[in-house]
């Protein structure tokens, strides 16, 4: 995995550390726009970090994201709350009201509300996916959210944690479960990020799981999971798109990148990323 490190703010155009809530000093986001004067579509990037650490300027992935600005779209990075300060449903909770800050401010930030896709990998690949499917679920709205839809126009979730309760199991079937529990554990990521044991929590494990609000009108997903991947496994995106293609089956592409471990640089080469821009640019038709 590559050695994180933060990019410079000052070498880019935009509003930064925009407070998107007032639940928590958390809750910013950084706006970063291309050249022009829009409005411009938008890609909104959630980092990883197991749930409990990292930030919306580090450079593992947002740099990728940033290729955007090239080709005319807005860059939103945003940060969410992490499990050591809210546990589920808390920062999806976010995510959600982020997506209704954007529309709700577009005019004021020169964005196009109505071309939004979002990207994310690892725990923010489930939060992207978790974004791509709550726009029906008032349970993830708070008293003070707006009545804007939050839908949005399609999702890029690189290696996603999506059902917690069979993550070491699926590691074992694989031979690339380590020698203790990693994600069964009572102090593993998912569990500090529903805030209980997940063997002790079946039915928190299922509320936290996007499988159970996949619906007819989800938007167009690119999935991809690496097969050598030892922390996330990637039976994790298969049996999601094994299920989301019984509801929607045009709208879901999944591919495995052979021999890609965890943040693996495979998902950063130029062609990878021709892919994903590729479809990014088909969710804007």
């Amino acid at each position: 995995m590559r050695e994180r490190k933060q990019i410079d703010i000052n070498l880019y155009h935009g509003d930064f550390d925009v407070q998107y809530s007032p639940v928590s000093k958390t809750c910013t986001m950084d706006i970063f726009l291309p050249e022009g004067k829009g409005p411009f579509p938008v890609i909104i990037s959630i980092h990883g970090g197991a749930f409990k650490k990292c930030d919306k300027r580090d450079e593992e992935m947002i740099v990728d994201m940033l290729h955007g600005l090239d080709k005319g779209y807005a860059v939103i990075g945003v940060n969410y709350r992490l499990s050591g300060e809210a546990q589920f449903p808390e920062p999806v909770k976010d995510i959600k009201q982020a997506i209704r800050f954007i529309k709700d401010n577009a005019q004021k930030y020169h964005l196009n509300a109505d071309k939004i896709v979002v990207w994310g990998g690892s725990a923010g690949g489930y939060l992207t996916l978790m974004a791509g499917l709550i726009d029906k679920y008032e349970e993830f709205d708070d008293d003070y959210s707006s009545n804007t839809n939050t839908k949005i126009q399609g999702l890029v979730a690189w290696f996603p944690p999506v059902n917690f309760s069979n993550m070491d199991q699926q590691l074992k079937i694989s031979g690339l479960l380590k020698k203790y529990p990693d994600h069964d554990d009572s102090l593993s990521p998912e569990s500090l990020f529903i805030g209980a044991p997940i063997l002790e929590n079946s039915d928190l494990v299922q509320r936290a799981n996007p499988e159970n609000y996949l619906h007819k009108d989800i938007c167009p997903m690119l999935i991809q999971h690496g097969s050598a991947d030892d922390i996330v496994p990637y039976q994790q995106s298969l049996d999601f798109v094994n299920k989301a293609k019984t509801i929607c089956k045009q709208q879901i592409y999944y591919e495995i990148l052979e021999g890609a471990h965890h943040g693996d640089p495979l998902f950063s080469t130029p062609e990878n990323l021709t892919k994903v821009y590729c479809f990014i640019e088909k969710c804007f038709e």
